[in-house]
């Protein structure tokens, strides 16, 4: 029964990890894709900080979200966006936030880059985001764990038989 329960952590650990990479290469393309998109004019509608917790009775854990409304023209369709960029939205850093906030208050005009196959897909800032990075680190490093093992209990099992 325990090699039963440590296989099957090893293989979620490991599935974790193949997701992490997968969903940082799906965000990845898309931020590197929309270095391309067509750019529109717009206007910050509303820019401020939603704080997101998590309270367990043990940890309690709180992030800044940062929730951006703007509007712009694609062709002409108005349409209303709330991406900065391809990767996340909410910071642990209470300075990236205000300098979010700084950079993008409500009222100011702003390029925006829209997905020409899909004008509602857009977002403030094309390419890689520190998210992208974080999540293929996060997936690698999992793997890098997990495959050893998994690799270790094949080969004690050989040897068994």
């Amino acid at each position: 029964m325990r090699r039963t329960g440590t296989r099957i952590f090893i293989y979620l650990f490991l599935c974790l990890g193949l997701f992490a990479i997968a969903l940082g290469t799906v965000k990845a393309k898309e931020a590197w894709q929309a270095k391309s998109w067509p750019v529109a004019q717009g206007r910050i509608i509303q820019s401020k900080v939603k704080e997101a917790r998590v309270t367990n009775s043990r940890i309690r854990v709180a992030r800044l979200c940062l929730e951006l409304d703007y509007l712009y023209l694609a062709g002409d369709t108005a349409l209303e966006g709330h991406r900065l960029n391809a990767g996340w939205q909410c910071f642990a850093s209470e300075a990236r936030i205000n300098s979010l906030l700084k950079k993008y208050p409500s009222g100011k005009a702003v390029k925006v880059y829209y997905n020409p196959d899909n004008p509602a897909q857009s977002m403030l800032e094309p390419g890689l985001d520190w998210s992208i990075y974080f999540l293929w680190g996060v997936g690698l490093i999992t793997v890098s764990l997990m495959w050893p093992l998994i690799r270790r209990k094949k080969r004690r099992r050989r040897e068994l038989y």
